[in-house]
């Protein structure tokens, strides 16, 4: 019971993420009126003037007309398109009244409606008054065709009197692409009615526009938010042009390296390279913690054997750099731990110093500039190299790593941003494992690697056997934690190199570099001893050979499948 209490808090806690995410509710309390202009000849005070979709709502589940505190942050979500939907939900369901509502986790906040059923609330209501809460967050179409028959909902204040006397009840939740709930499109009557499935259908058709609609102004306020950070960069960048004249030098380069960290594919190296055409030093490296207690190179330039790269995390290439946080002894440390820019003329006879490092670098005079978020906290450190020795670290200079320390600081955050997002669209986001895209993409790379080392390659494809007895026997939710519990299972037997994904339904498939069949074998027997509740699998593998395509491997791993389940199932078959 406290795994599915657990389970249900972090679902929720993932649907008011992802509702938020989509920055559509603004929490302010000034009145819908005091948020955004009335329409051209209409007095903004006029309760009965028409209203804009995006700033004002309806009341709770009841397509009410209702004044509201939430609103629509900018972006390019027109109130008359919104509203334009709702009066069309109305006349496909043939009601009177309709709205479409956001539920978070007090209340539920109505962004448009039509029709003026009895007592609306001037603002957004309670989710315990919701008839929309009720079973929103199940994702599935709600149709009552008459409420006061209906034991869940005839006690309801919406329906018993207390709110009103609601009938006919239809809401369709607005699903964001991940399958969170952000809300209700709901159509409303005085009067019992029932819909026929055409009319649902194009309900739900509806729900789909107004998410797209939703999709469109997030991307719309990340580029605002994107945007407005670059033009308050490149207003930094002026004034400090404008302030200090004698600058111009290491302003240009700046510029140039903001241009550069802008648009870089590769930002860590990026910033390596800014800071080494800065500074005009023989190597740059960027240390970042690792989340285990160590400083590691995420990021080399100029040094011979560390290249001008960044460690490649498929790659299993150890970094250049490498330090115990622990360790008392080391310039980067002391650097990261103090926050604090320092400079060294001459490096091998500083007490802090680590030898090894210094040989292994080569260096004669360094300097270390810790790159620290808003917050304060250090997240990395930039260690600057000169292989011959300098006598100082000017003003000008240190001002300017300091400066691109500062804008390193913004691409890392953007970065690390980026790189959640783009990890999280290649997750199934039942299961947490590589979803198709990510297969796709590993499959291809594992397949190139593969050619050019020679190094063996397996893909294996595992099926849950019987699931959809399962599933009919015990119900989808726990057939849902079968397939999360197994991935999980399975995963805990690969190696940090392995690939699990999920191929679809209760497939899943697996990328096992320097494998051949027989120690591949091995893998797949492991992972279907360990099949969650009693349950067990069927595997198929195929090798790799020269010149295969990964969808051929993998068409041959799908008919060693196959073959087993012909064979009885709970078993490993090779192509």
């Amino acid at each position: 019971m406290g795994d599915q209490v657990d389970r249900a808090e972090e679902a929720e806690t993932q649907r008011l993420t992802a509702l938020r995410s989509y920055h559509l509710l603004d929490h302010r309390s000034e009145p819908a009126s005091a948020l955004l202009p009335s329409s051209p000849g209409q007095d903004a005070e006029d309760p009965t003037a028409p209203r804009s979709a995006v700033r004002t709502g309806a009341p709770a589940g009841t397509g009410t007309t209702a004044g509201s505190g939430a609103a629509v942050a900018a972006g390019p979500v027109s109130g008359a398109e919104i509203d334009a939907i709702t009066r069309l939900a109305a006349a496909i369901a043939g009601v009177p009244f309709a709205s479409v509502n956001l539920i978070d986790e007090h209340h539920q906040h109505p962004l448009s409606s039509t029709g003026t059923p009895p007592a609306p609330p001037a603002r957004p209501i309670p989710r315990t008054q919701s008839l929309c809460a009720t079973h929103f967050s199940a994702g599935e179409p709600v149709h009552v065709p008459d409420l006061s028959r209906d034991p869940r909902y005839a006690d309801h204040p919406w329906v018993d009197g207390r709110l009103g006397a609601l009938r006919s009840y239809t809401s369709v939740p607005l699903l964001s692409p991940d399958g969170h709930a952000l809300g209700t499109l709901c159509a409303t009557d005085l009067v019992p009615r029932r819909l026929d499935e055409e009319r649902l259908a194009r309900l739900c058709d509806l729900a789909a526009v107004l998410v797209a609609l939703f999709e469109r102004h997030r991307d719309a306020v990340l580029h605002a938010h994107l945007a407005a950070e670059a033009e308050a960069q490149r207003a930094l960048a002026q004034s400090l042009m404008a302030e200090q004249q004698h600058r111009a030098q290491q302003l240009t380069q700046l510029a140039r390296a903001s241009s550069a960290l802008a648009t870089a594919e590769d930002p860590r190296t990026a910033i390596c390279h800014a800071a080494r055409r800065l500074t005009d030093a023989d190597g740059v490296y960027l240390l970042q913690p690792d989340g285990h207690g160590r400083l590691v190179s995420t990021a080399v330039v100029g040094f011979p054997d560390g290249g001008d790269r960044a460690p490649d995390p498929d790659s299993h290439r150890d970094p250049l750099l490498d330090l115990d946080l622990t360790r008392e002894r080391g310039l980067p440390l002391a650097t990261f731990r103090s926050g604090k820019q320092r400079f060294v003329a001459d490096v091998a006879a500083h007490p802090d110093a680590d030898p090894a490092l210094v040989e292994t670098l080569g260096t004669v005079s360094g300097a270390w500039q810790p790159i620290l978020l808003r917050a304060g906290t250090c997240t990395g450190v930039l260690g600057i190299v000169w292989r011959h020795r300098r006598e100082d670290l000017d003003a000008t200079l240190a001002w300017a790593l300091h400066t691109l320390a500062r804008e390193a600081a913004h691409t890392l955050e953007r970065a690390d941003l980026l790189a959640q997002l783009t990890e999280a669209s290649r997750r199934d986001p039942l299961t947490g494992v590589g979803n198709r895209r990510h297969w796709d993409e590993v499959a291809a790379r594992e397949v190139g690697r593969a050619e050019r080392s020679g190094d063996p390659l397996t893909f294996a494809l595992i099926d849950l056997d019987h699931f959809k007895a399962y599933n009919d026997a015990y119900g989808h939710l726990i057939g849902d934690d079968l397939l999360r519990e197994f991935a999980a299972a399975a995963g805990a037997q690969l190696r940090p190199g392995d690939t699990i994904a999920r191929w679809g339904g209760e497939e899943f498939a697996l990328a096992l570099p320097g494998c051949d069949l027989e120690q591949a074998r091995d893998v797949a027997d492991r992972i279907r001893a360990v099949v969650p509740h009693a349950q067990t699998a069927t595997a198929g593998l195929a090798q790799w050979t020269p010149g295969a395509s990964a969808a051929t491997v993998l068409a041959r791993a799908d008919a060693a499948l196959y073959r087993g389940k012909e064979a009885g199932r709970d078993t490993t078959a090779t192509a």
